[in-house]
């Protein structure tokens, strides 16, 4: 499932007509308390030829659309990352409209925001995703282009699609046509500029050019795609957690309509769309979870797999604030990048942390818990808005530790958090 979030009003139908050019077909679609929507599509049914030469047609699945382990082996560590500046990035996704996060083999991040598409993918040509781009050593798409892991890479896949068989025996002008299709783009003027500026003819075939010519293509392709600087930094909250808890809390107490008012138009939903569903269908709204929560998951069993920590992921990232890029409630314990604040006891609003025995492992490696959000409390129990609760988003009340009939300690709460502000 792809994600679409902040589209105005006045593009809704556009880029929802776009769809078919990446094979998706809309799921849903809401509109966001700014005004602007959010879009959820998945893989369109393709036609297939079986051997009698009948139309068949095929179902992606779960199974063949997300990867069945994490990119960093760190991801999936409750450690973090080792110090130090980033180096070669391996993997890179969207986390929200203009932002993405590149992170390194150990688990190191950084952040692009802002400035154009073509920069904050490292990909200078807007190479739309797929098998290609990923031959080209892209590490990551947006849901429509590439993610390469950085501009000269960004800027060889240009070169290598032009010297491709697809492209190497046309013209400059029918490259270009081919490559800014008139459907999409003036084609016409894109064809102009890259004649005026590197002075190759119209009628030129490519394979008559010598390398130097390829890279003046690629230059001024850059300049035509639109090359705009954004900001580039580290993977933390924007704003430092205040010292003082009290302080924290009135701050992030201050912006749970953020995440809560998501969460809250997910539980309003009707039942059939917020819940399990029977096998062997599968709720696209859930699986969206996760694949918005953390991309590398496979979620062998699809919606039937623990889908709290999704959804609480959910609710934050698509409300502008970071999550944990894991499907475990255990990584909202875990706090790798410090981006939620640790409060002493349960606030409405708040993220609260559940954790099932055994206990003995005190970094949380592995094991079962449950997340979601905290409507009310008690001085004995705790009442969360969350996702999975009886297969369905809703409202549940749970005890604040829960013992067996001999005493011994089942499960309990052993976190609350609000997130960083920005």
């Amino acid at each position: 499932m792809q994600q679409l979030s902040g589209i105005l009003e006045a593009d809704l139908e556009q880029v929802i007509e776009d769809l078919k050019f990446d094979k998706l077909k809309l799921i849903t679609k809401f509109k966001a308390p700014d005004g602007t929507w959010t879009i959820i599509a998945g893989p369109a049914a393709e036609s297939a030829v079986s051997n009698n030469g009948t139309s068949s047609t095929s179902h992606t699945t779960i199974d063949n659309v997300m990867p069945d382990k994490p990119p960093v082996e760190n991801m999936d560590e409750p450690d973090a990352p080792p110090p130090g500046p980033p180096t070669q990035f391996v993997h890179a996704r969207m986390t929200m409209p203009k932002t993405i996060v590149y992170t390194d083999a150990e688990g190191r991040k950084q952040i692009r925001e802002g400035g154009s598409r073509a920069w904050r993918n490292c990909n200078p040509g807007n190479i739309r995703k797929g098998d290609f781009s990923i031959n080209c050593g892209a590490i990551g798409d947006d849901g429509s282009f590439a993610i390469f892991p950085d501009e000269d890479i960004g800027m060889k896949a240009i070169i290598t699609l032009f010297k491709s068989q697809a492209y190497i025996n046309l013209s400059l002008k029918d490259a270009i046509f081919r490559y800014a299709p008139p459907s999409e783009n003036n084609s016409a003027a894109y064809l102009d500029f890259i004649h005026t500026s590197t002075g190759i003819a119209v009628a030129t075939p490519l394979n008559t050019l010598k390398a130097q010519d390829f890279q003046k293509i690629a230059k001024f392709i850059r300049v035509v795609e639109g090359w705009e600087k954004g900001t580039i930094r580290d993977s933390a909250p924007l704003s430092p957690l205040v010292d003082n808890v009290t302080g924290v809390a009135s701050a992030a107490g201050s912006a749970t309509t953020d995440w809560m008012t998501v969460a809250r138009r997910e539980a309003a939903l009707p039942a059939h769309e917020r819940s399990s569903w029977a096998d062997p269908e599968e709720n696209p709204r859930i699986i969206n979870y996760f694949k918005v929560c953390s991309p590398w998951f496979e979620a062998v069993g699809g919606d039937e797999v623990d889908w709290c920590a999704a959804f609480v992921n959910y609710c934050l990232v698509t409300s502008g604030h970071m999550g944990t890029d894991h499907p475990g409630a255990r990584s909202f314990f875990w706090n790798k990048d410090g981006q939620f604040a640790v409060i002493p006891s349960p606030l409405p609003g708040c993220i609260a942390v559940r954790r099932y025995a055994p206990f003995n492992d005190n970094k949380w490696s592995t094991g079962a818990g449950h997340v979601g959000f905290v409507t009310s409390s008690t001085g004995s129990s705790v009442t969360l808005l969350g996702g999975n609760q009886s297969d369905t988003v809703k409202e549940t009340s749970f005890p604040l530790e829960e013992r067996d009939g001999n005493g011994a300690l089942k499960s309990k709460f052993v976190v609350f958090l609000l997130p960083a502000i920005n």
